[in-house]
């Protein structure tokens, strides 16, 4: 009798200490390469998400280390194709500003409370977000990497979705 206690508490411990160790922190499961794959708006409505048409095509890659760092690249659908030579002279400086404006790309500490994520930006594309805090809820579902921006873009809830690459 005394041995069967023996052998079922061990079974408990391994079973209790091998669920722990399988049970992934938020950084590592945040840790590797992401790519965008769409944007999505919320319809309040029907409660639904739909993608976010003004934004179809657009080209982002997300990093994360598991110590806390990140960087990121989003780019418009048209954006390996723009030819300065040609828009320059073509356009004027004013747009070409603007549609280089449209290229984010931004280091980042990160840290994660919750299901928050925190953006706290070292370097950026653009020198006004610098010392920037950006706040996302998150959700991971097993591959797909779920964004959602706590501040709303004109008035629309927002969120974006990655893919994990392997």
């Amino acid at each position: 009798m005394n041995l069967s206690k023996i052998i079922f508490s061990a079974l408990f411990i391994l079973l209790f200490i091998n669920g722990k160790s399988q049970k992934k922190t938020s950084h590592e499961q945040l840790k590797g390469l992401w790519i965008l794959d769409k944007y999505e708006m919320y319809d309040s409505l029907s409660g639904k998400w739909s993608i976010e048409t003004s934004r179809m095509g657009y080209i982002g890659y997300i990093l994360f280390d598991d110590i806390g760092h990140m960087a990121v690249q989003i780019t418009p659908a048209d954006y390996h194709e723009f030819d300065i030579n040609k828009k320059a002279d073509s356009v004027g400086m004013k747009v070409v500003v603007n549609y280089y404006s449209n290229n984010l790309i931004y280091f980042a500490d990160y840290k994660v409370e919750g299901s928050t994520l925190e953006h706290k930006i070292l370097s950026s594309t653009n020198p006004e977000s610098i010392g920037a805090i950006l706040k996302r809820d998150f959700e991971i579902k097993g591959k797909t990497l779920l964004l959602t921006p706590k501040n709303r873009l004109s008035g629309a809830k927002i969120r974006m979705k990655w893919v994990k690459v392997q």
